[in-house]
């Protein structure tokens, strides 16, 4: 399972209040965590989280869980979602080597430190776990001001496009960052029997990402940056919708505001990300027969906010 590493304070800062850390240590096992490290002589603390719940991954997201299951903001999170002018082209050309993309613009960022080390670690836990280690699911961020969209996800020839990657001091095609890169070599087995790769760009050609492999270092996100794009590409489409939500979600507890982004390709035209709620319909009997409670329909309903 995979562990989080936080820091107290800034959960703290993210509740809105001081938290007792004996609080932590007692409740939040209840919703699916083992304690790893909570001293109370250090600002960090370590938490494993079951792997049924992505949403956790962060400190952003065990956050808003607290908020709801300490009853100080009891019920189901909402995030306002506003409209923007990007839009992502998507290539049949990619239907053969990663099909799907998802997206979303968090604007009004305000980006520090710790944002961006708990953004790469919510990643790289993503990565793992839901991405099956980046070839189901990638995720990449970037600083939307540094290109011009309309962006266009499209695989091209590996010595066709050319960039400097994120931890990378030259520039490289695509066949040389799998060769030459850390990260190339360490992904390469997911583009494995692949004649193209898939690539995302702007308007003029600028190279945001190569995934699942690497970003491109002129969108790396620094504390400088007001406004994200997410992209999240891979081969199952409910998952990677998914991971976008989790990111985007995340960013929108630190202040981000949401906008869509207009997904245009060979299925159609859509408005992404989805942050609506889904509905589950219960059968009050069953579940306490499953569970062996007496609870009626109004104590079912006050249990899961």
């Amino acid at each position: 399972m995979p562990v989080i590493n936080f820091s107290y304070s800034d959960l703290c800062g993210l509740m809105g209040r001081d938290l007792p850390k004996t609080v932590l240590r007692e409740r939040l096992p209840m919703i699916g965590a083992d304690l790893k490290a909570a001293d109370d002589t250090s600002d960090e603390m370590s938490f494993e989280f079951f792997p049924d719940r992505p949403d956790l991954y962060s400190v952003e997201g065990i956050a808003r869980a607290l908020r709801a299951f300490l009853e100080y903001e009891p019920g189901l999170r909402s995030y306002a979602v506003g409209s923007s002018d990007v839009e992502l082209r998507v290539d049949p050309s990619v239907e053969a080597v990663r099909p799907h993309i998802w997206c979303s613009l968090v604007e009004g960022c305000d980006v520090d430190d710790l944002l961006i080390r708990s953004m790469m670690d919510l990643q790289e836990k993503l990565h793992l776990t839901l991405g099956r280690n980046r070839k189901k699911v990638a995720i990449g961020l970037h600083d939307s001001s540094e290109v011009k969209p309309p962006f266009t996800y499209k695989a091209v020839r590996p010595d066709e496009v050319s960039f400097i990657p994120l931890q990378g001091d030259k520039v490289m095609d695509l066949g040389q960052i799998l060769v030459q890169h850390e990260k190339g070599r360490a992904y390469a087995y997911v583009l494995e029997g692949s004649k193209r790769y898939p690539i995302i760009v702007d308007r003029v050609g600028e190279v945001l990402s190569f995934p699942p492999i690497i970003n491109g270092i002129r969108t790396a996100v620094t504390e400088s940056t007001r406004s994200i794009f997410v992209d999240c590409t891979g081969t199952d489409m409910n998952a990677v919708k998914s991971a976008v939500n989790i990111v985007t979600t995340a960013l929108a507890e630190r202040g981000g505001k949401v906008k869509t982004v207009k997904v245009s390709g060979p299925t159609g035209i859509a408005k992404s990300p989805d942050l609506d709620p889904k509905t589950v319909d219960l059968d009050v009997d069953h579940v306490n027969k499953w569970i062996g409670t007496r609870l009626d329909a109004s104590d079912m309903s006050k249990c899961l906010m």
